[in-house]
């Protein structure tokens, strides 16, 4: 690698383990799955190569230069703005163009645009209807922690993005007389997965999907972690935690505290500025904070030689905010891959993960248990199946094309070459057909539909390109006397009224249709904590099962534990199929009898007891779940425009999420057991 050596790996003098294993494979051409831990050097393993390969060869820039060649997709917007500054300087050395596109950043120029552009999935998107043209040289993409995208209604999108910048090149080689079409090089990198095959085959095989096609390189080498747990009653619990650990002489200076809504970082991050016994900066992070000060806090903490940062999930990902001493996680989070990404901010240079749990219960403290058990595992667990292909992702994406669209209109064809080959052409013509019924589309020529009103109105307000969200949230907060955009929340309020943001007492001074002009009001009381929408998360099956094993349950069983009110089923499958196993039981009870509830994600209340479950009846379950989709919907991330599907399809497609022939297959080996005495108190301690 003559021109890419000195600005990336010289200082260091050699190259990791990840990087010797890499390199070569790219600069061959391969399509690549890259699993390694943090920091073991994955960015630089895959843009050097692709450099050299793409743009520093003496072969690889016929004309004038000035096109895009190399796309880098990331998950946040955050991640965009962290990694064009890591790279920026190295691609100023090399004279290659670099730029970043999200929604906290300006357009891209179509003309004279970068050689390297950082991105997310839905700024590709936006790009695509503005100008597809872009997208004709491009040689190569790199989807960056791709185990955040898979099973998601986003990693539905970015398969149909690449399917359609594949598309785009193919018709501009054909155009200008190429006989053999050169598909996309195919960079992924990750974390850990539990299934690298499927996710090759997904994301990196291109049209064939074939996965044996794609080189993949798994890197051990993960730090030591060394895990503290603590019971937390109330805050002045963690403040007690973070002095003792503070002054322990393990050289704790900056410390990440991790919350699970923002709210509680909201609470939080009020009460360690009041309550400290000790001197240190406090900084708060979250998504609705506007970029700029979202900017300010990573520098500020990175900058900061003692100093707390309380987080949502935002700081999950590499955001460059500095050597990180400590972690603390305040109650578990729903998933193990959020518990991976959050313990693995800490300890980057050092080698050793400290990290601190705090929970909150018993049903807490086993959770955490289970999920230091999974991250542990040689492992990792997966799940049987992936995730089924979300077709609200279809809806999203004819908005999409027929904004790209030079004809204004969109065919079945142009839906039929970016939908999985699961997807048949009659749901594709179900879908456009009711989107024109709903007053989306109008019929066009023959086989054609185009815009009507409705969509004009969500393409003016830049709604098309998502896939995740909410409705637009209603007011943005803004700094009284600078105008500066602070965040955005989900209420207006009134001149004089007061809450807490960013772990400060705000007053509105003034109100201008949709901002609040606010400024810190110390001596006041908060009338209230400025709140949030919190979507629901559902306790999936495998940390649900990761419980039962850590508490000495054999695999397929439950546990009857009879008391004075009837009985305690504990199921161990999570919320969604606790859900259905209770809607099952109930439907087997007399209609006097009283309901079956769910004191939490592992365990149902009966009225009675019972010596095994009732016989399997696959027409009773599809009943039930046709009665309770509405509630389920929710936690199934089902995406944005799932609303809009035809009925049918709509319903189809929730059912698939659920996976019933998972849950037959649990149902049928399930066996009840009456749990000895000390397992019993165990179980029992989970209700707290």
């Amino acid at each position: 690698m003559s021109h890419t050596w000195s600005p990336f790996f010289a200082r260091h003098g050699s190259l990791t383990a990840v990087q010797q294993q890499v390199i070569p494979l790219i600069l061959a051409g391969h399509n690549t799955l890259v699993s390694a831990p943090t920091a073991s050097g994955k960015t630089e393993a895959v843009i050097a190569p692709l450099l050299e390969r793409h743009l520093l060869e003496a072969e690889a820039l016929p004309g004038n230069g000035a096109e895009l060649r190399i796309l880098y997709i990331c998950p946040t917007r955050a991640l965009v703005r962290d990694l064009y500054e890591r790279l920026a300087p190295a691609l100023d050395t090399l004279g290659v163009t670099l730029g970043m596109k999200s929604g906290d950043t300006g357009p891209v120029s179509t003309n004279r645009p970068p050689a390297v552009l950082i991105t997310t999935p839905e700024s590709t998107d936006s790009l695509l209807t503005r100008g597809p043209r872009l997208f004709t040289v491009l040689r190569a993409v790199v989807l960056d922690e791709i185990h955040l995208f898979d099973g998601g209604v986003r990693g539905d999108h970015l398969r149909c993005l690449l399917a359609r910048i594949e598309a785009i090149r193919r018709h501009s080689q054909q155009q200008v007389g190429v006989q053999s079409f050169t598909p996309l090089q195919r960079i992924a990198l990750s974390a850990t997965l539990p299934d690298p095959a499927g996710v090759a085959g997904r994301y990196l095989a291109g049209d064939a999907g074939d996965a044996a096609q794609v080189s993949l390189v798994e890197a051990g080498g993960a730090r030591r972690i060394e895990v503290e747990s603590r019971p937390m009653a109330g805050l002045d619990d963690l403040v007690a935690a973070l002095a003792l650990r503070a002054g322990d002489r393990l050289g704790i200076t900056k410390t990440l505290i991790f919350c699970n809504t923002r709210n509680e970082v909201e609470q939080t991050a009020a009460y360690l500025r009041q309550n400290l016994p000790f001197e240190a900066a406090v900084f708060v992070h979250y998504s609705n904070l506007d970029p700029a000060e979202r900017r300010a806090v990573e520098e500020g903490f990175a900058q900061a030689s003692v100093a707390l940062c309380v987080a949502s999930s935002t700081l999950e990902l590499g955001i460059d905010i500095g050597s990180i001493d400590d972690v603390a996680l305040i109650g578990p989070p729903p998933t193990l891959n959020s518990f991976l990404q959050r313990i693995g901010r800490g300890g980057r240079r050092s080698g050793l993960t400290r990290v601190l749990c705090l929970p909150r219960s018993a049903l807490e403290e086993v959770r955490f248990a289970a999920l230091l058990n999974l991250a542990l595992a040689s492992e990792p667990p997966g799940s049987p199946s992936p995730s089924p292909f979300r077709p609200s992702v279809l809806v999203q994406q004819t908005f999409s094309l027929l904004k790209q669209s030079p004809t204004g209109g969109v065919r079945l064809a142009d839906l039929r070459r970016i939908a999985p080959a699961e997807v048949d052409d009659a749901a594709l013509r179900q879908i456009l057909d009711h989107l024109a019924a709903l007053g989306f589309l109008r019929h066009g020529g023959l086989g054609e539909w185009r815009p009507a009103q409705r969509l004009h109105e969500l393409a003016d307000r830049q709604e098309i390109y998502s896939n995740i969200g909410a409705d637009p949230l209603a007011a943005l907060v803004v700094d009284a006397f600078s105008g500066r955009a602070i965040a955005q929340t989900e209420r207006l309020r009134n001149k004089g009224e007061t809450f807490l943001m960013g772990g400060k007492v705000l007053e509105v001074l003034w109100r201008d249709r949709y901002r609040l002009g606010v400024a810190e009001a110390p001596g006041k009381p908060a009338e209230e904590t400025l709140r949030f929408v919190v979507s629901p998360f559902a306790v999936p099956l495998e940390i649900s099962q990761a419980v039962a094993a850590r508490l000495g349950m054999g695999s397929g069983q439950m546990a009857l534990v009879h008391d004075d009110q009837g009985a305690l089923l504990f199921h161990f499958w999570g919320d969604l199929y606790g859900a259905l196993l209770a809607a099952l039981l109930q439907a087997g009870l007399d209609e006097d009898s009283p309901p079956v509830s769910r004191p939490n994600e592992h365990c149902l209340r009966l009225p009675a007891g019972l010596m095994s479950l009732p016989p399997w009846d696959e027409r009773l379950l599809r009943h039930e779940v046709r009665r309770l989709m509405p509630q389920l919907q929710p936690s199934l991330e089902l995406g944005r425009f799932h609303a809009l599907l035809p009925p049918d399809l709509a319903y189809q497609a929730s059912v698939a999420q659920v996976d019933l022939a998972r849950f037959g297959q649990l149902y049928r080996a399930a066996t009840v057991i009456s749990p000895p005495a000390g397992l019993r108190l165990r179980l029992l301690s989970l209700l707290g």
